[in-house]
């Protein structure tokens, strides 16, 4: 262990630790505020914001300027763009005690902070209900990568892709799908759309979560702790850095997997 290597980071740490200073920095993150003004919207006396302001400003968070107002520094924003993923973790922390994120990249990993205001859905028929919305709702395009393929969920996305949307989507190799499926797809055309270059299908050996997006909206399942994706639970968003995050995500699932031929009768 390098000697102080931690050090610095623990003090950062130890000045936010604290819920009146988490709130400063996170208010004048939105515009300056004088001491008076902000300790009478925090409903706190302003000696006490005072103290957290000297406190902060200490740290390099916050400075004052010549109009009495203080105003976040650049360390300060750099810091309150991490706080999104603590709060995430901080409100979820009893559902990933119990859920994995598999392989995840680190890269996805540092960013699971813009899941903070996605909504979490709870139970199969409400997951399934709203990514069947997620296909009805598509009007450009639908991405997904699945690990199954639950039943009622083809017919709404097949009449989006013959409406003009595209369908970019990748399966694993041991992907569950319910019996007479390929005959269900046959019935509606999904073959033929395949052949008119309106669906793209690529393979990939193994996912620990699954991922449904149109031009809109996003949404992800992640896998309880035995490694398969947990259908009781799922993230849905429409805001804009959860959707850039999913669709980030599932281009980086797809570059990676492979092309799946289209005599293959999987979806």
């Amino acid at each position: 262990m390098v000697e102080g290597k931690f050090e610095n980071a623990a003090l950062n740490f130890l000045e936010l630790a604290s819920e009146q200073r988490l709130e400063i920095l996170d208010n004048l993150n939105k515009k300056p505020f004088r001491v008076s003004v902000l300790a009478k919207k925090l409903d706190v006396t302003s000696q006490e914001i005072h103290r957290n302001f000297d406190r902060l400003a200490q740290m390099g968070y916050v400075r004052k300027g010549t109009d009495e107002h203080y105003h976040i520094t650049t360390i300060g924003k750099i810091m309150h763009a991490q706080l999104p993923l603590v709060r995430f973790l901080s409100k979820n922390r009893k559902f990933f005690e119990n859920h994995d994120i598999g392989d995840m990249p680190l890269k996805f990993t540092k960013r699971l902070g813009v899941l903070e205001d996605s909504t979490h859905i709870k139970g199969v028929t409400m997951v399934l209900d709203k990514w069947k919305s997620i296909y009805k709702n598509a009007k450009e395009f639908v991405f997904d990568a699945v690990t199954e393929s639950p039943p009622g969920l083809i017919d709404p996305l097949v009449k989006r892709i013959s409406s003009g949307a595209t369908y970019k989507h990748v399966i694993t190799e041991d992907l569950i799908e319910p019996d007479g499926r390929t005959k269900t797809l046959e019935k509606l055309g999904y073959f033929d759309l395949i052949k008119q270059g309106k669906i793209e299908r690529k393979v990939t050996t193994t996912s620990k979560i699954i991922l449904v997006i149109n031009e809109k909206e996003a949404a992800v399942v992640f896998s309880s702790n035995d490694g398969e994706p947990d259908l009781r639970n799922m993230f849905y968003g429409k805001e804009p850095l959860f959707h850039e995050w999913c669709v980030d995500y599932f281009e980086y699932i797809w570059k990676k997997a492979k092309k799946l031929s289209r005599g293959s009768p999987k979806k």
